[in-house]
């Protein structure tokens, strides 16, 4: 198994090298690996994208880790990697909060009085079942994605070699939701046979595979990126598993995730183009996001309802109401 390379000095500890860690009063950071140590500093690498400078006296905070729910030696891949992203080199790139929680909450109750159980918030973003679905619509958008793309169909379409049923399926699932925009539909539309078949096969491997969810979603960006001729947008990697799995993942929405970052998880990374780690922290920011709402009184559906009060309450139209100004670009890819 191969370990995060230790630059060595006279105050170095060999046997802490490929020791996993976590911090004692920062367990939000997740696992850390040493990644060098000197006369004064050791650099650990967090799975939150981080490297950090622990200064000698606080090694103590460090405590080792030796049962992990996640598979050992994909957190170690991840942490390696890390590493190698960031020469070794601690970072602080610290995102800005645009405006406080509570303002984001007060816009959404000036909105919607009754929060997520709001008739209106169900008729602008969950639909009624009596009337016309709309492409904002999410409750007709899970319907037919957990139909069309539950594990037994993706399984049996692929064992039958039906890959143009399966890929018809996702790209009308796709083109009839608003998480992305039509033209990245457009775009997986054009491809051919067999690209269309390596693009069904990845989707049924992230929607349902049995790995670990970083191994496939890292496979779903490299197949993404082998297809489309570059690194994928947040929305086209996310957008899937969201609608298929509403409890457990989120569709990303990079310009107002990025604000929200600003309150929940400044220093983490937040890479422009879809990454597994940065992904990672996007969930962390949306199950923050959730966690005070439903302190707040506000109980959300799903991550859906999560991903939608993000960007009503920060996408640049909603800054004014907050008060606040911000640089980040819009991005509707």
């Amino acid at each position: 198994m191969a370990r995060a390379t230790l630059t060595t000095t006279s105050d170095t500890t060999p046997a802490l090298e490929g020791q996993l860690f976590r911090h004692a009063k920062r367990p939000e950071w997740g696992i850390a690996v040493l990644a060098w140590e000197r006369e004064t500093h050791r650099g650990y690498q967090f799975e939150d994208g981080r490297l950090r400078k622990i200064r000698k006296g606080y090694y103590k905070l460090l405590e080792p880790v030796e049962e992990l729910g996640a598979p050992e030696a994909v957190v170690r891949k991840n942490l390696e990697r890390a590493i190698i992203a960031t020469g070794g080199e601690a970072t602080r790139k610290i995102k800005k909060k645009v405006a406080p929680f509570e303002d984001q909450i007060e816009l959404f109750v000036r909105m919607y009085p009754k929060g997520f159980q709001d008739p209106e918030w169900i008729s602008d973003h969950r639909g009624d079942p009596e009337g016309t679905a709309l492409k904002r619509h999410r409750d007709p958008s899970l319907q037919d994605a957990q139909e069309a793309l539950s594990a037994d169909r993706c399984a049996a379409l692929v064992d039958d070699g039906q890959h143009d049923a399966l890929f018809d399926s996702i790209t009308d699932v796709l083109a009839g939701t608003n998480l992305l925009p039509i033209s990245h539909v457009k775009n997986l539309r054009r491809l051919d046979d067999e690209e269309r078949k390596t693009y069904a096969e990845a989707v049924a491997d992230i929607l349902h595979g049995e790995r670990h969810f970083d191994e496939r979603f890292r496979d779903y960006i490299q197949a993404l990126t082998s297809l489309l001729g570059g690194k994928p947008s947040w929305r086209i990697a996310t957008a899937l598993p969201a609608l298929v799995h509403p409890q457990e993942h989120v569709s990303v929405r990079r310009s107002a995730f990025a604000r929200q970052a600003g309150s929940i998880a400044p220093t983490a990374r937040y890479a422009r183009k879809a990454q597994v780690g940065s992904y990672k922290n996007y969930k962390r920011v949306a199950l923050g996001v959730k966690k005070r709402l439903v302190e707040a009184g506000h109980e959300p559906r799903d991550l859906l309802d999560i991903h939608d009060f993000i960007w009503d309450t920060l996408r640049t139209s909603a800054l004014d109401h907050l008060g606040a100004d911000d640089d980040e670009d819009e991005d509707d890819e």
